[in-house]
């Protein structure tokens, strides 16, 4: 049996990005991006001044110089990458995926939940909460279907 092909793919550096890198930048410059209006308008509501300049050093000086050099670092490999909307407003489709992340989120941590529980009652409560997100998940996609609204990763 010629197993060099079997121990080349171990030796062998990769060409391009694979598809986990891929993801993971998609995921995260997207989380940033649907982030970024939500902060703006949590500027504009805040009342104190501290928290104000927090909020306001997050998004310049944090969220959007990452979301650039991610957007740079996808753009040189070949990928697309979630595009950064208009700033200071939060329309019906940014709204959309910010409700997707919120559920994306509360989907992870309902499955995490669940995953450490041992006691019968709380696993059944955590199931019906991890249904109804579901629901809610398939919603937000359907309807974000039907507006045009999907992002998709990138393809490798």
């Amino acid at each position: 049996m010629d197993t060099s092909t079997i121990t080349g793919i171990f030796s062998e550096r990769p060409k391009g990005m694979h598809w986990g890198s891929a993801l993971a930048l998609w995921d995260i410059c997207r989380n940033k991006v649907i982030g970024v209006p939500v902060l703006d308008m949590f500027a504009g509501l805040a009342k104190d001044p501290e928290l104000k300049e927090f909020i306001s050093n997050g998004i310049e000086r944090v969220a959007m110089p990452n979301i650039e050099r991610i957007q740079e670092m996808m753009k040189k490999e070949g990928l697309t990458y979630p595009p950064m909307p208009q700033r200071k407003t939060l329309g019906d489709q940014q709204i959309a995926m910010a409700i997707r992340e919120i559920l994306r989120l509360a989907i992870d941590l309902d499955y995490r939940g669940f995953m450490e529980t041992t006691r019968k009652d709380v696993r059944n409560l955590l199931w019906d909460v991890i249904t109804d997100d579901k629901a809610a998940f398939d919603k937000i996609i359907e309807l974000k279907a039907r507006k045009n609204w999907l992002l998709n990763p990138p393809n490798v």
